[in-house]
């Protein structure tokens, strides 16, 4: 496969994933109660559905068809997300690893992508998803010792 073959399929996993990670954050949000909980999930919804839109304007640059792309394929996985019931397991778990998957994809398209405004682009995205991976794990630790999310706030990614 030539690199810009490599070049455009990453860009399409990864439109693919932050679409998908932008709807597993929506939904988990949906199955919270606290705010403080919400609140997060909901910012990082945001912060996906951003780098959706960053990534398919690149993609477009190179001349894919976006409109191909997302109604040639749909995903049996984004649609069985959308279920109501409540898990009772951490969800911050999944949120990690979702996170790790999509950095390791990024890392992988900055190395195959030659020019420097999208390298510049990638870091920042690869740097929200560090910051995302770190207080989704503080979260999810304070989660399974049974931290009080509605007196202990997170704050610069620590609890106060």
């Amino acid at each position: 496969m030539s690199t810009t073959k490599n070049h455009i399929a990453l860009l399409e996993n990864l439109l693919n994933q932050s679409k998908q990670d932008k709807l597993m954050y929506l939904n988990t949000a949906d199955r919270q109660h606290l705010p403080t909980i919400k609140r997060h999930l909901n910012h990082q919804a945001l912060l996906r559905n951003n780098m959706f839109n960053q990534l398919s304007s690149i993609l477009s640059n190179h001349g894919a068809d976006l409109d191909d792309l997302l109604l040639r394929r749909p995903n049996m996985r984004q649609l069985m997300m959308t279920t109501p019931k409540r898990d009772k397991k951490n969800p911050f778990v999944q949120c990690v690893e979702q996170d790790e998957r999509f950095k390791a994809n990024l890392v992988a398209l900055a190395d195959c992508d030659s020019s420097e405004s999208n390298l510049l682009l990638y870091r920042k995205m690869i740097e929200k998803i560090e910051d995302s991976i770190q207080s989704n794990i503080l979260y999810r630790d304070a989660q399974i010792e049974k931290v009080d999310f509605s007196s202990d706030l997170l704050q610069n990614g620590e609890f106060i």
